[in-house]
This record gives structure tokens, C-alpha cells and sequence, in this order.
């Protein structure tokens, strides 16, 4: 059968989490979608429940733990259809969601974005220590140096991608544990793609636990060592991905407490990029009929 979307939730360790997560994907309607489940390296491993073990929509890939870039990957390299969406064990689309994206990224397609242009939507940040709740719609951009000042285009759960994105800008990679996300976005753009939205509020996102300060810290070394030592980038692109390395510190050592740390980084980024807000800028507007930030 071909399919419309090929759906990829990596999973580790939650089953009960990810089992919801699957459910929202098989309640989309108005799109053929196929659903890869990849766990990766669980020590309680993933069980499909009984009513959906037979579900020939679903499968289930099991690897050795390698991280999320790797389980995404072995995702993408078993996929069939033209578009990639992601979904977070943790995280859940609402109804209608698949469909309406879809067509907004054809339609735009058609009018004349760029092939490779990933459509994001608009989102809800549920953030479980202290339950508040941030309603978000992404701006839209198809500029390299914007896409390399963060991740604010939206976690991985609001993504719709084409096929030949990936194609062209590779997969994920697998030696980051934090910000593959950013690095591949900022494949994407350099190769003259960006990032549409859809102007839905259509997932629902949980945001838990924060990295450590050394698992961060070893991401950020690799993203340095990649595209600032290695002079892969320059001009305002090089200047917004020093002053968000900057600011992802800040934030790991601020939920660590450890405030010396926190204020020296958050000064490089503002150095770097002198602003009077924490993100470099905007990049969000309000769903109006949403609660205020």
C-alpha cells in the first residue's frame, strides 16, 4: 500500500507514555499514513498492546541504545512515502492534524516554496515540573542564519518533512545527543530550504527533564568544532549560532544552580548578540484565542 506519511516515534522507556503517543497518530483521519516504531535499546522493551499488535499500519524496529538522532535515522531509512513526520514518545498530535499539515505543505509546494521546506505547526508546551502552559506558533523562515539562532521552529513532534530533504541534507547526526535537531536545520538551510507553519495549534508537547550541564556541554564542543572552528559558517549565521550555543549553556547551568556559570554564559550571548530578551528574538506568535504566556 503507498502512503501518504510515514510516521516515526523513537521510544525509550515509555511504554505506557508511548502507547498514547501511537494512539494520537491511528486516531488522524483524511491521510494514509504508515507508523515505525523505534525502540531504541529499552531494557523494558516496547510491547505493542493487544488490539494493535496485528495493526498492519505499525512496525516495530528494535536497536542497541545509540540516542535519539540514531532511532530517528533508522526510521527515516524505513520509510516509503514522500512525507516524514515525528512524534515524541511523550508528546501527542490532536485530530486533524496530520491531514490539515498536509495539505498546507502541498499547497505551499505549489505556490513556490523552496522543495525543501519543512512545515511545522503551532504547539502547546506543557511544562510538567511546574504544569504551566505556553501556547506557540513558529514564524515561518527560509533564511540560514535564522535558522542556525535555535531550535524555536518547534520540537520534533510538529515537524512534517519531505522526503528529499533528507535525501539532500543527510540524516540526523548520531554523535550529538542534544541539538541534532539545530544541526540539521541548518543543513537545510545553507542548502536554500527553511521552515513553513501551519498556523494550527495541533500538538501537545511535554517538556520534563532538563540535560545535564555535561551532556549539553559535550554537545555544544561537537557543534563548535563543526560549523565554528571548521569556518563552515560566517557573518550574522556564525554570530546567532555562537550566541544560542551560549544561551543553551546558560539554560543547563541555571536548572543545575549553578549561577556563576549561568551568568557568564548568558553574557557571552548577549555579547554576542546584544538583545533586551532571552531568545535572540521573537519567534513565536500567540494563538489569539490561547491563554497568554
Amino acid at each position: 500500500m503507498a502512503f501518504d506519511v510515514s510516521v516515526i516515534i523513537p521510544v525509550y522507556q515509555r511504554q505506557e507514555l508511548a502507547v498514547s503517543a501511537l494512539r494520537s497518530v491511528l486516531e488522524q483521519k483524511g491521510v494514509t499514513f504508515e507508523v515505525i516504531v523505534v525502540d531504541d535499546g529499552s531494557p523494558d522493551p516496547f510491547v505493542l498492546p493487544a488490539d494493535l499488535a496485528d495493526n498492519d499500519r505499525i512496525r516495530l524496529l528494535r536497536q542497541p541504545n545509540a540516542g535519539a538522532a540514531a532511532a530517528r535515522n533508522t526510521g527515516v531509512r524505513a520509510t516509503s512515502a514522500d512525507w516524514i513526520a515525528f512524534l515524541d514518545s511523550d508528546d501527542l498530535w490532536l485530530p486533524g492534524k496530520l491531514a490539515g499539515q498536509l495539505a498546507f505543505a502541498r499547497d505551499g509546494l505549489l505556490k513556490g516554496w523552496p522543495h525543501l521546506t519543512a512545515v511545522m505547526c503551532g504547539f502547546t508546551q506543557i511544562d510538567l515540573p511546574s504544569g504551566s502552559r505556553r501556547h506557540r506558533i513558529p514564524v515561518e523562515s527560509w533564511n540560514a542564519a535564522e535558522l542556525a539562532a535555535g531550535c524555536w521552529f518547534g520540537p520534533g513532534s510538529t515537524a512534517l518533512i519531505p522526503r528529499n530533504a533528507f535525501e539532500q541534507a543527510g540524516l540526523f547526526d548520531e554523535t550529538l545527543m542534544r541539538l541534532e535537531d539545530l544541526d540539521w536545520f541548518m543543513r537545510v538551510g545553507l542548502l536554500g530550504g527553511g521552515v513553513a507553519t501551519w498556523p494550527e495549534l495541533a500538538v501537545t508537547v511535554r517538556v520534563g527533564g532538563r540535560p545535564s550541564v555535561k551532556m549539553l556541554d559535550d554537545a555544544v564542543g561537537r557543534m563548535r568544532a563543526k560549523w565554528l572552528e571548521g569556518g563552515r559558517v560566517d557573518g550574522d549565521t556564525r554570530r546567532n549560532l555562537a550566541a544560542y550555543l551560549a544561551l543553551e549553556q546558560a539554560s543547563a547551568r541555571r536548572h543545575a544552580g549553578r549561577w556563576l556559570g549561568f551568568l557568564g554564559c548568558m553574557t557571552r550571548s548577549l555579547l554576542l548578540r546584544p538583545r533586551l530578551r532571552v531568545p535572540l528574538r521573537r519567534w513565536w506568535t500567540e494563538d489569539p484565542a490561547a491563554a497568554p504566556q
